[in-house]
């Protein structure tokens, strides 16, 4: 089931299309894609990428687990990276944000708690992404009856 939601995820990133729109203006996207490298979005992306690679892979028998890692960081690589997304990610930003919000969440991030917070992030996702597991695993039985119940409903 985690193969199948990462899989989906996947697809929904790499199918993800940035929309542009006439009031983002070359500055405006500047600042997004300064945003970007302040935040060393690249890292995190990666760092995520790898977090969710491994979690999913905890489903996938152990001795297959390996193979699997190693073919979804080749798709991934050349499918789903922070260079295939990364100019979509900042139309994303300059969308959700004005340019001089832009300015301030830089300025934000170019100080010692935002450099901290920077630091700490890869963790806190990691953490988060395990506690999330373990509430799901804790509640698996009910969610499989509850998946069971949904489709049987639906034949």
């Amino acid at each position: 089931m985690k193969l199948k939601l990462l899989i989906i995820a996947l697809l929904f990133c790499a199918g993800a299309r940035a929309q542009t729109t006439p009031d983002i203006t070359p500055a405006h996207l500047k600042a997004a894609e300064d945003l970007l490298k302040v935040t060393q979005a690249d890292m995190l992306f990666k760092q995520n990428m790898g977090t969710m690679l491994k979690q999913a892979s905890t489903n996938i028998p152990e001795d297959k687990r390996a193979k699997f890692i190693e073919v979804m960081n080749t798709f991934v690589a050349k499918y789903v990276s922070w260079e295939t997304l990364r100019d979509q990610m900042a139309a994303a930003y300059a969308k959700e944000f004005t340019a001089a919000e832009l300015k301030g969440l830089i300025a934000f991030y170019s100080t010692d708690l935002g450099k901290k917070l920077l630091a700490k992030q890869p963790a806190l996702v990691s953490k988060g992404a395990e506690i999330g597991q373990q509430m799901v695993q804790s509640h698996q039985v009910e969610l499989q009856q509850m998946m069971e119940a949904a489709f049987k409903d639906s034949k």
